[in-house]
This record gives structure tokens, sequence and C-alpha cells, in this order.
């Protein structure tokens, strides 16, 4: 994270930099309008413009991947409690199991004797 902080910085500074050595005036085309704006100024809206936009595509796919999370945390959750039951299953069936041996273990020693 703070790597991403000082590139962005770092980019920040040298697109500051680009900006300011072209501070010519240039006409832009804005579909029905032709206005004369620095080319600094052009340069820094430019700039602003592909953050922003990079900044929603990265939101969006930060939206879907907490949603795939979310979904995710609760077909983990369903499944602990099904191994959970699964377990308890096993255990009863286990003591049941021990107990018939059990049984099975005191016929035999009363048919020995």
């Amino acid at each position: 994270m703070q790597l991403t902080v000082i590139f962005s910085l770092l980019f920040a500074i040298v697109i500051a930099i680009f900006a300011g050595l072209n501070s010519k005036v240039v006409e832009v085309n804005l579909l029905f309008v032709k206005p004369e704006v620095s080319q600094a100024i052009v340069i820094l809206i430019s700039a602003i413009f592909g953050a922003a936009l990079m900044y929603l595509l990265n939101l969006v796919k930060t939206l879907k991947k907490s949603s795939e999370i979310r979904a995710l945390k609760k077909v983990n959750a369903k499944l602990q409690q099904e191994k959970n039951d699964f377990n308890s299953e096993i255990k009863e069936k286990e003591n049941g199991l021990s107990k018939i041996k059990l049984s099975d273990n005191l016929k035999e020693d009363k048919i020995i004797e």
C-alpha cells in the first residue's frame, strides 16, 4: 500500500513537471466549443480524469470482490455447520457401535461360561 502511494506521488510530480514545461496555449476541440487553453491545464485535467476513471474501475472491481467474498463466507459457514453435524453423527454412531460391541462381548462371556 505504501509503495503504491509513493509511486503515485512520484508519477504526479512527473506529470506536474511535464505540464509546467508545456505551457504553450493550444486550441482544444470540445465538440461544439474550441477554447484556447494552456497546454499544461489540458495535461493536468487529462491526468485527473484518467486517475478518476482508474479509481472508479478499481472501485467496481473491489465491490465485486467483496461481494464474492461475502458469498463465499456464507458458503463456508454452511459447509462448516454441515461438517460439524456429520462429525456429531459419526460420534453418536461410534458410541452406539461401542455399546453394541460391549454388549456382544458380555453375551460372548456368558456363552463361554
